[in-house]
């Protein structure tokens, strides 16, 4: 139980650096949206392993050839954005951008898509791989959590320059998990 859990602690690290820049990006970001997506980044947290260990295992290598590619495309994507409006603060308090559901669901896919490899060693841990997915959901909701609110703390001491500091971090989520994937790092 204590390698699904320090698993769950790995794997949950991309999801709590991206509950901290929502918690930085978003001012409207109030308890209710910090509890949905913890909860949703630790369904996906625990659902790809799953995936991972039951349907995929077959197209494991097809799916990590490309899987870095998405992420760092997906939160590159973001991180840009997000730099380009913290440079303007202004087009960000006139567009009232606010926290969708559409934004949900892609941060949760982009967050969890390293969640899908580490699925083929669960059937080895020597535990439910059931019960291992839910270690890793519930520990990264609880860290996700965290850093929701960390992320609100950081908002209101970085003022105007939380946005551009949230797409950097996003961005360069992104550009580790291409070098590690790549072998640079």
């Amino acid at each position: 139980m204590l390698e699904a859990f320090l698993l769950g602690i790995a794997l949950a690290m991309d999801a709590f650096a991206v509950s901290i820049v929502n918690g930085i990006r978003y001012q409207n970001y109030h308890k209710k949206e910090m509890i949905l997506s913890s909860f949703f980044f630790g369904l996906f947290q625990g659902a790809m392993p799953l995936l991972g260990a039951f349907i995929f295992l077959r197209f494991m290598n097809i799916v990590e050839s490309i899987d870095h590619w998405v992420v760092f495309t997906a939160l590159s994507i973001l991180g840009w954005n997000m730099m380009r409006e913290g440079l303007h603060p202004e087009t960000v308090e006139e567009k009232g951008e606010s926290f969708t559901f559409k934004i949900l669901i892609a941060e949760s896919i982009a967050t969890s898509i390293d969640a899908l490899s580490a699925g083929v060693s669960l059937p080895f841990m020597g535990i439910s791989v059931y019960l291992c997915a839910l270690i890793i959901a519930l520990t990264t909701m609880v860290i996700c959590l965290f850093g929701h609110f960390m992320g609100k703390k950081l908002g209101m001491l970085l003022k105007d320059k939380a946005v551009f500091v949230g797409g950097l971090i996003l961005f360069l989520i992104g550009l580790k998990t291409l070098l590690e994937h790549l072998e640079v790092l």
